[in-house]
């Protein structure tokens, strides 16, 4: 019943911020939220999936949240379809920065997202509390761990992620649904590791955890920081964001042939 109110095409937003103790910024004061990253797929009706949009600013001395806004509002604000979060943390963070932002019109876009607007994002984390348990869980709703048993138990995923023919702005034919043999069963491996070993065989800054990527924000505030490192890291946090959005949509379309197999 909840999946019936959805509307195409679904859009999946993930932020990745920060709350230092010491302000990077003049006129912060002590953990107030910045907000450097967002990713942004779309899953449309005939099944395709989407890596639409991304944003990321880590300029040393340049307070981010203005800009991160004006892009969110780009990418969501008047699109058609529903939108989703996993958890509380981007209608949190979303309804902070609105309050101090200046820019009317980008309020208007957004505030209808808000979970008191005409146009709420959907929290896919309270769906799966309340209507989805898969084998090997553990009851957990955290997405990291609900991810791989979804794979694991998910023919429609098998069918679309099985291949590595995954291709985005900063991906190029990867195969996200691997098996591996362990105790003479085949398991799942978890995407999440698939990243690190991307990672790893490109040399570069391994973010793949939002610890890791409120420190490689971190790292991107120094100015001695060479341009090459720079990048490096950059692509690293474009990469994680990236997987968080996919492993929403990943979810819905697991939900989708189950529900499919049901009827």
């Amino acid at each position: 019943n909840e999946m019936e109110t959805w509307k195409y095409p679904y859009h999946f937003v993930d932020f990745e911020t920060a709350a230092p103790a010491l302000p990077y910024f003049a006129g912060m004061t002590p953990f107030d939220m910045i907000a450097f990253q967002f990713s942004h797929h779309v899953l449309h009706e005939d099944g395709r999936v989407e890596h639409v949009t991304q944003f990321l600013h880590a300029e040393p001395g340049h307070s981010p949240n203005n800009a991160f806004l004006g892009a969110l509002g780009e990418a969501v604000g008047d699109c058609e379809g529903s939108v989703f979060r996993w958890g509380i943390h981007e209608n949190t963070i979303l309804k902070s920065l609105l309050q101090n932002n200046e820019d009317e019109n980008t309020s208007k876009q957004l505030r209808p997202l808000l979970t008191d607007g005409s146009r709420a994002m959907v929290d896919l984390m309270k769906t799966a509390t309340l209507g989805y348990f898969v084998s090997g869980s553990d009851g957990s709703s955290s997405i990291k761990r609900l991810l791989s048993p979804t794979l694991q138990a998910s023919a429609r995923l098998d069918q679309c992620y099985g291949t590595p023919s995954y291709s985005s702005h900063n991906f190029t034919n990867i195969q996200w649904f691997q098996r591996v043999v362990q105790g003479g069963h085949g398991k799942v491996k978890d995407p999440y590791n698939i990243l690190a070993e991307y990672e790893s065989s490109l040399m570069s800054t391994n973010v793949t955890d939002g610890g890791a990527a409120i420190a490689a924000y971190n790292a991107l505030q120094s100015n001695s920081i060479v341009p090459e490192e720079r990048t490096a890291i950059e692509a690293s946090l474009l990469r994680y964001c990236e997987l968080d959005t996919l492993a929403m949509a990943m979810i819905v379309q697991a939900w989708q042939g189950f529900l499919e197999d049901v009827e």
